[in-house]
């Protein structure tokens, strides 16, 4: 009996620099402003809506900006954070981590990586005590019976960059040959059929 094809359409949705954003206001110039979680939420349902199937990643720099993430970082640390209500919500799939994330802190990072529903990747940030990675490396999503491997990198400036107090005891390796080393074990162990990175890296150009 001939079967009609069925085209299965996956969108892929990535959001970075999120910077505390999550409502459409900016709380330091006290206005409301576009560009936040909430009205990026809105055109996720529309697409959900749509039957189609979407993968939601973040690429970083959650934890630092708007003075509400300041706040639930060092204010109100002993609650559930903002960002991982807000993001878990939103149903997220995956994340890496941004060096502002970890600018953070040990005290915020270690608590709010128990509170998200879903990894935060990073597989460059190596515990030097065990010599494994200290945020999980990649994840495994499944979607329309597509499996996808999601591989996180954070940039290795870290230590050039913030105070050894906020990332003591792990070291950050180049992402260009743990990303070698990881796509190798992924490919070899998992068998995906599609992977995807995130790096959180910032750059500057010279004129």
């Amino acid at each position: 009996v001939p079967t009609e094809n069925v085209e299965e359409v996956l969108t892929i949705i990535a959001t970075t620099d999120i910077h505390g954003k999550f409502f459409p206001y900016d709380y330091i110039q006290d206005e409301e402003s576009p560009g936040s979680l909430f009205q990026i939420y809105t055109h996720l349902k529309e697409k959900r809506k749509t039957g189609s199937e979407v993968l939601l990643l973040d690429n970083g720099n959650i934890l630092q900006g708007q003075p509400l993430v300041y706040y639930y970082n060092f204010v109100k640390p002993g609650s559930i954070h903002i960002a991982a209500e807000v993001m878990n919500a939103m149903d997220y799939d995956a994340a890496s981590l941004g060096f502002h994330d970890i600018e953070a802190g040990h005290g915020v990072y270690d608590k709010i990586r128990s509170e998200f529903s879903f990894p935060w990747l990073a597989a460059n940030a190596v515990d030097e005590e065990s010599g494994k990675p200290y945020f999980e490396p990649y994840t495994i999503i499944e979607k329309k019976g597509v499996r996808i491997a999601v591989l996180g990198l954070i940039t290795p400036e870290i230590p050039n960059w913030l105070p050894p107090d906020v990332w003591e005891g792990i070291r950050f390796e180049d992402p260009i040959a743990a990303a070698a080393v990881w796509v190798d074990y992924i490919e070899q162990n998992e068998k995906p059929d599609l992977i995807i990175g995130m790096y959180q890296q910032g750059f500057s150009v010279s004129v």
